[in-house]
């Protein structure tokens, strides 16, 4: 670990991903970085290293590419497409000197990179947290599954992984990563940051008003295999009275909207699923707010922003029960459903459709009110914050 830091200067901490501000498109993974910085840039000296463009291959044209840049608390460096290898990686964590550093992916070339050169020992021996964000789910590896197994194999067999302090946000993932973190290192449990406030100014009023026998609905996500919204279409065709459900995210996946779509067209008359194009973080509360419910039949999430944004928008979830968010029925916020039992989605959605607007408001505001009290809570700092100071003060 780097001794060049004075008493009164702040800890360095160093984050290597893909993706970072101005970008928006990539989801939760993003917005938990920016959310920890806009939290602790009074306690740390947070540093980014991360690509020039969010997700498209379109560099940015707001920001200096391959130059340092002041962005909301952190100085942060964008590689261009070129300067993505272990040369330049190493020239810049040789520069910064940082007290720890934090990735967010593992299987993202720059944090095979940057592994890399700590197996080598081309870079101080620094701790690295690596936060896998939902990478490890059954369903995650099952995306290009041939490739993954092939790279974890190697990664197990030198070491890559070891020695690393893993940062899961749920007992469920901490499992996951039990199995596949290798020898020694640290899993710590900590929720994802999400933002301090959403929809300061909430009047439960002006949600729309519930009808009988109708029901708004919004999936929004990046829309990927993952998301599983095409099985949800399948099953629709069963469902009674009108629905609609709008489509909001990148269509990160063209050959599974291509299908996905197919089936839409075969959808009755009464059920309407429209795909409305994707909109910035800024307006995703808003945007929450003008629907009814929330629907994401996810195959696994290890966290989830956009459910904590849904429900503090005063949208009960209708999820799967394949992330952190469980038990909603009984909290009388939603529902957590097995994708084992389709039939059980088409009954709920039937009764969302059925209840009026008096029963939708009480579970509306119920929705909102544990939101608050979620985003209140501050075990969402201090289960973090253990997990930085643990990284500094833990010395390699």
């Amino acid at each position: 670990m780097s001794t060049e830091n004075t008493f009164d200067q702040k800890p360095i901490i160093l984050i290597v991903c893909n993706y970072y501000l101005p970008g928006y498109k990539t989801g939760g993974g993003l917005r938990t970085l920016v959310h920890m910085v806009e939290r602790f840039r009074d306690r740390f000296d947070f540093r980014v290293i991360t690509r020039d463009h969010d997700g498209d291959e379109k560099p940015y044209d707001t920001v200096k590419i391959n130059e340092w840049n002041e962005i909301d608390g952190a100085k942060v460096y964008y590689l261009s497409k070129d300067r993505i290898k272990l040369s330049s990686l190493r020239k810049l964590i040789e520069e910064i000197k940082p007290n720890s550093i934090y990735v967010n992916s593992v299987f993202a070339t720059l944090t095979i990179f940057l592994l890399t050169l700590r197996k080598l020992k081309l870079i101080p021996q620094t701790n690295i947290i690596l936060a896998p964000e939902g990478e490890l789910s059954d369903g995650a590896l099952q995306l290009k599954a041939k490739k993954k197994k092939t790279f974890t194999k190697f990664a197990r067999a030198t070491g890559l992984y070891q020695n690393l302090i893993w940062k899961t946000t749920a007992e469920l993932e901490k499992q996951e990563t039990e199995k596949f973190k290798g020898l020694g290192g640290k899993i710590f449990v900590a929720p994802n940051m999400p933002t301090r406030h959403l929809l300061r100014d909430y009047r439960q009023e002006m949600k729309p008003k519930k009808k009988v026998g109708e029901a708004k609905m919004i999936f929004l996500s990046r829309f990927m295999r993952k998301k599983n919204f095409g099985w949800l279409v399948e099953h629709l065709k069963n469902v009674e009275g009108n629905l609609i459900i709008d489509i909001f995210g990148p269509l990160e996946d063209k050959d599974y909207w291509n299908e996905t779509s197919n089936a839409i067209s075969d959808l009755p008359k009464n059920i309407e699923v429209k795909y409305k194009g994707h909109i910035t973080y800024e307006e995703v509360p808003e945007k929450l707010f003008e629907y009814q419910y929330f629907i994401l039949p996810t195959s696994g999430e290890n966290f989830g922003h956009v459910f904590i944004e849904a429900l503090a928008a005063g949208c009960p979830l209708i999820i799967s029960d394949r992330t952190p968010w469980l038990k909603l029925e009984k909290k009388g916020v939603g529902w957590d459903i097995p994708l084992e039992k389709p039939e059980r989605w088409v009954e709920i959605i039937n009764f969302c459709i059925k209840t009026n607007n008096i029963n939708y408001e009480k579970i509306s505001s119920r929705s909102r009110e544990f939101a608050c009290r979620w985003l209140a809570d501050p075990k969402i700092e201090t289960d973090t914050l253990t997990v930085l100071n643990y990284s500094i003060s833990n010395g390699q």
